[in-house]
């Protein structure tokens, strides 16, 4: 049957698949075996459906974003989005009556019901929706915060979640933004980038941060362990939460979250639906090999893998059985099916591995079923709402000539389905009443979690003096999530005490003892039962002990230097529990590293020590800097090495870095410096020994850098020739570049006509890093040793309006300005290469050796920049020429180049990759990172381009950009296997 569809779609490319009526989509459902689908509610009642939200009288509130696809845009002036109300009077449960809530809306994403209205997330504001005269249409709107980013349709703010704490949670997407308060103009700006934010809404001002950032939904199991997600890293888990990082203003922190799917991210999908017309037509246009006609349909066809992954749902309430309970699913609509992963512990985080193989939670045959949101309603049942359409792929990954032929625009249409087990008992109705505050209480110890969550939300609003005896008289007995739910609301009421905290502190569940701890913090540490906080250190449960490593930075620093030895020797830790040991360590630094370093344990506590050492160096104070290297000295070399290292790290930045030390160091230095250099003079001849294995060369070359320069110049010149590794010759330019020595400049270029793209772009890192080094630059300019053609656009940007007149005018003079260059100019010069045959053998290299810095492709090169294997399912030859030869045209938030001035007077450059309240990292070619303090930056600021760099014509011919297209896009290229 596939080979007749295919064969019938490739005879007429672009025909029109016809939309199907709901009872015929239902149909086309292929579903777990034991559940069913019904239908919820259908155009014209709901168009283009997005969000949606149950209030306390069962009414249902969807978000309609009617404007998408607006070019793959937010931006402009859009009037169609609208918030639909739906009510199911009849008690069928087919919501057949709808009204316009409000309208004339732009993008709305996000619905959660708040006192007498909506929260709404609808870019660049969130706003609180009323109607005030009950005629069932919002006419009150307050902007309530407002600045988010609207480059990109598909990742504006989004995913509105109210949590038993109080807070609303909620998606920033990668757009960003720089975030005020209208209510309290007093509130200092919010800057977002790859972060999410949370706020109480009955606080004007409140919005703050949170950590991880995602594309589109938000989800969390009852121990609030939040889960996000992008196209196509379908599940990734927040583990670090940013409100812990930020106590710590000297943590340096490498990540915050983790993809934790086993199968990875572009995961293979078992899809039923054909293939749409228009992909068909896309990838026939790969197929000019004889190769192709020897591999299967599937290997021929872009589809079948995670790339538009959306909506993560944990689901674990008692309308289904336990299989799919803790679970966590989610919608790929570009696939037309609803997958879902399955949890468990794997350290400090979750691991996922697939929950059905072979097969999908939900899958359709239609290619219209676009499934891109996923809620758990008052019933239990999982709510599927499908946005209906026969395209929903961004313009931004279509070739023109395709999209003048498809509808992208809103076709009218839009469903939302109910999935519930087949043999399912209803189960009872519950009454949640705002004046009844019984009816509240009763509802926190309900199994469902919307009817436990709209009573916590509805307790919060209303603050009912009463409730506080009828929550207390509940807790006794009361399940794990009932517990949660009661504490958390008793804790609203104000009358939690430290006695109640304390009784479940050793509770059976191991969510609880998490939400007893963070309960415990809203307790001066007088108050509360710290000897049984302490007794934790042994707890089973590696969350409960991460909970407790953050929490231990509320406590007196001699009691959190104990919980925290004691976490850091417990066993190996991972580097996740690292971070959080280290959050907490801000008033106990000194008496932390005494404590480890007398348990010292190389294989366990000193990367935590590196670490520290990191903090403490970052300070730049000498006295605490000096009792360092009292201790590392009675160390063997390659332990003090390590630390040295972590030491390195933290004063890298500062006014003055370890490195320069050892020229003229401070009296209480002298002596443990002296007693150091002969471990430098060992690892300076280990750097140059060919008979060493590379790891231990590369480890001695990164050490070199915070040593004395004397003892590192030579042999780490004497690795810049074409003899070495690549890995080594970087690794060497790296630790030159932590040098303020005016002879750096002189000793990295002194090759440069041997050395390839990759180093290349290294050394020119190196140069502009600091000011003192840019004049040799320059020389070299002058002198045509370095050709203008050799510096990327960026870097011309950077020279020619540096601030300092003397290089900003030399700059000008030497480097014609690039950044506005007739792109078209050059892409109409090379329409040769969309029609000349390639060679993917030629292609191969031609990426090994141009691309590979920031590009992962059959397991060779960096995944710096997008992850190819997704992204080329959706590239022809046409896209391709754009992305590559005017790769600033259209850049992708994610993958902008940003400028970071240190304090120090040190330029670094490349993507923001980690931004954290400490701290971010920059990532550039090679996943070489640069992670600087917040208290270290001058300036941040992103610049127009692309990390990709421009003007790569100069390196290629058109005739071999054909055959980088057919490396690309050749057959077997969708196959992440391959």
């Amino acid at each position: 049957m596939r080979a007749v569809v295919l064969l019938l779609l490739l005879a007429c490319p672009l025909a029109a698949i016809e939309p199907l009526t709901p009872e015929q989509e239902r149909k086309t459902f292929q579903m777990l075996p034991g559940y069913r689908a019904e239908l919820v509610a259908v155009e014209p009642n709901v168009v283009d459906p997005v969000a949606m939200a149950f209030d306390e009288k069962g009414r249902l509130f969807v978000c309609e974003m009617i404007g998408y696809s607006n070019g793959g845009r937010g931006t402009g002036i859009q009037t169609e989005g609208r918030i639909r109300l739906l009510t199911d009077k009849d008690g069928d449960g087919l919501y057949e009556t709808a009204t316009v809530y409000a309208d004339k809306l732009r993008f709305p994403t996000g619905v959660l019901p708040w006192k007498k209205g909506l929260l709404v997330a609808v870019a660049p504001d969130i706003v609180y929706l009323e109607d005030t005269d009950g005629d069932g249409k919002a006419d009150s709107t307050c902007v309530l915060y407002t600045g988010f980013g609207v480059d990109n349709i598909q990742q504006m703010v989004n995913s509105l979640q109210w949590s038993a704490d109080g807070w609303v949670y909620g998606v920033a997407g990668s757009n960003g933004g720089t975030i005020t308060s209208p209510e309290k103009p007093a509130m200092p700006p919010v800057t977002l980038r790859g972060r999410g934010i949370r706020f109480k809404p009955d606080i004007p001002g409140s919005l703050e941060p949170t950590s991880g950032g995602g594309q589109y939904g938000l989800t969390s199991d009852l121990a609030q362990h939040w889960f996000v997600n992008t196209n196509s890293q379908h599940l990734r888990q927040i583990v670090l939460p940013d409100h812990y990082l930020k106590r710590n203003p000297n943590l340096i922190v490498p990540a915050v979250v983790s993809d934790i799917p086993e199968h990875g991210a572009a995961c293979k999908l078992f899809r039923v639906s054909p293939f749409e017309a228009w992909r068909v037509e896309r990838t026939t246009r790969r197929k000019d090999g004889p190769e192709a006609k020897q591999l299967p349909p599937n290997e021929l066809v872009p589809g079948g893998f995670v790339t538009s992954g959306c909506s993560p749902l944990y689901y674990d309430d008692p309308l289904f059985p336990e299989d799919v309970r803790k679970t966590v699913l989610f919608c790929d609509p570009a696939n037309n099916l609803v997958s879902r992963d399955r949890l468990q512990q794997n350290g400090s985080l979750y691991k996922a591995t697939r929950a059905d193989e072979g097969k999908e939670f939900l899958a359709s045959t239609d290619n219209w079923f676009r499934p891109v949101s996923l809620t758990t309603g008052p019933d239990g049942a999982i709510y599927v709402l499908d946005f209906y359409r026969e395209v929903i792929e961004t313009p931004l990954s279509l070739p023109d000539d395709i999209k003048a032929k498809v509808e992208l625009q809103s076709r009218g249409r839009g469903r939302i389905w109910r999935i519930v087990p087949e043999n399912a008992k209803p189960l009872a109705k519950i009454t949640l009443d705002p004046a009844k505050p019984e009816t509240l209480v009763e509802g926190l110890t309900d199994g469902r979690a919307w009817v436990r969550n709209t009573a916590s939300r509805l307790l919060f609003e209303t603050k009912p003096k009463e409730a506080g005896k009828l929550l207390v008289a509940k807790l006794p007995g009361a399940t794990p999530s009932a517990t949660v739910a009661l504490l958390w609301a008793i804790a609203m009421t104000g009358e939690l005490t430290p006695a109640q905290v304390g009784a479940v502190l050793a509770h059976p569940d191991p969510a609880v003892r998490e939400h007893a701890l963070r309960l415990s913090e809203r307790f001066p540490p007088a108050e509360i039962d710290v000897p049984a906080i302490v007794l934790m250190v042994g707890d089973k449960d590696p969350f409960v002990r991460l909970q407790l490593a953050f929490t231990a930075g509320g406590l007196p620093a001699e009691v959190t230097a104990d919980i925290l030895t004691a976490l850091a020797t417990s066993g190996k830790i991972d580097s996740w529990m690292q971070t959080a040991i280290l959050s907490s360590a801000s008033h106990c630094g000194p008496e932390l590293v005494a404590k480890l370093m007398t348990a010292l344990r190389t294989d366990v506590t000193l990367p935590l020590v590196a670490r520290l050492l990191a903090m403490v160096g970052s300070t730049s104070d000498t006295k605490k800097i000096a009792d360092v290297f009292k201790l590392i000295s009675r160390l063997g070399p390659a332990d003090q090495l390590v630390l040295l290292d972590g030491l390195g790290q933290g004063m890298r930045n500062t006014a003055q870095p370890l490195n320069t030390l050892w020229a003229n160091p401070p009296a209480e230095l002298k002596k443990p410096l002296a007693g150091l250099r002969e471990a430098f003079t060992k690892r300076a001849n280990d750097a140059t020994d060919e008979k060493l294995p590379l790891p231990t060369r590369l480890a001695a070359v990164r050490f070199l850098g915070v040593g004395p320069f004397d003892v590192a110049k030579e042999p780490l010149a004497k690795l810049l020739t074409p003899q070495n590794p690549g890995e080594l010759q970087s690794a060497a330019v790296q630790a030159l570049n932590t040098f303020a020595e005016p002879e750096v400049a002189t000793i990295i270029l002194a090759g440069w006509e041997a050395h390839g793209p990759t180093l290349r772009r290294e050394i020119l890192e190196t140069l502009t890093a600091r000011k003192d080094r840019l004049p040799v630059l320059l020389n070299a300019i002058e002198k045509k040793n370095i050709l203008p053609v050799h510096l990327d656009a960026s870097r011309v940007a950077l020279l020619r309006d540096h601030a300092d007149p003397a290089i900003r005018e030399r700059a000008r003079k030497l480097l014609v300005d690039t950044g506005n260059a007739d792109r078209k100019k050059v892409i109409d010069q090379y329409q040769t290469s969309l029609t000349l045959k390639g060679d993917a053998g030629r292609g191969r290299e031609i990426f090994r050796k141009n691309c590979t810095a920031c590009h992962r492709l059959e397991n060779t090169g960096h995944e710096v920049g997008a992850n190819l294997t997704a992204a080329l399912r959706n590239k022809t030859r046409e896209t391709l020429i754009l992305d590559i030869l005017d790769p600033s045209r259209e850049v992708d938030t994610r993958f902008v180049n940003y400028k970071v001035t240190t304090t120090a007077g040190r330029t670094i450059t490349g993507i923001l990759a980690v931004e954290t309240p400490t701290s971010v990292t920059l990532r550039r070619g090679e996943n070489t990172e640069d992670t600087v303090l917040r208290s270290q930056i001058d300036e941040i600021r992103a610049t127009t381009k692309s990390l990709m760099p421009e003007e790569f014509e100069k390196q290629i011919t058109p005739a071999q950009l054909a055959d980088l297209f057919e490396y690309l896009l050749g057959p077997g290229r969708d196959s992440p296997g391959k």
